[in-house]
């Protein structure tokens, strides 16, 4: 069994271990590939966490909902009111997320925070089950602004054996970057 585990284990011309996934799992492939999208855009911008913080909150406050309407002290015929508003609450709370999800976050790998040079960016991708292409795109936050989208086959990152080759993955998204700041420049 060792023997099967040390011939699992591959290194890249750098010296670092390259992650082995089942390229026939599109989510954890999806999963991986977004994963390096935002180590890339955090090297050059500064994550907004307000949309994570904000859905953070409404989930907290639909959690006490329902831990109201479990644990409160007060025996069930007298509760009926106190749990209809617990239900009613956690189920209102529970949607106002869900909205937020679908049309505030609408698949975003990352939001940048504007500074200085730039406007706030948003990052998205998409990967299709049974697809060989990511697609990522890089857009302003504003509603008309700009944005710079691209298609990469999946081939390219991860060898035969399921190793993903990060490191290319990371210098091709760096220069996606770089274009889409240039071109915003023009």
């Amino acid at each position: 069994m060792g023997g099967i585990l040390a011939s699992q284990k591959k290194e890249d011309e750098h010296g670092e271990e390259l992650q082995h996934v089942d390229t026939g799992d599109s989510l954890k492939v999806k999963q991986l590939l977004d994963e390096s999208v935002h180590k890339a855009v955090i090297k050059k911008f500064d994550e907004d966490h307000y949309i994570d913080n904000m859905k953070i909150i409404l989930m907290i406050i639909a959690c006490l909902f329902a831990m109201t309407a479990q644990f409160y002290p007060m025996p069930f015929p007298k509760s009926r009111p106190l749990l209809g508003v617990c239900c009613s609450g956690y189920f209102i709370f529970s949607g106002i997320l869900q909205l937020v999800v679908k049309f505030i976050e609408r698949d975003a790998i990352i939001v940048t925070k504007a500074n200085d040079k730039h406007s706030a960016i948003r990052v998205t991708s998409s990967f299709p089950r049974f697809q060989s292409d990511y697609q990522i795109k890089i857009q302003f936050e504003q509603p008309d602004g700009f944005s710079l989208e691209e298609n990469h086959c999946v081939g390219k990152f991860f060898d035969a054996d399921g190793f993903y080759y990060e490191s290319g993955f990371i210098t091709t998204i760096d220069d996606l970057i770089e274009r889409f700041i240039a071109k915003k420049s023009d």
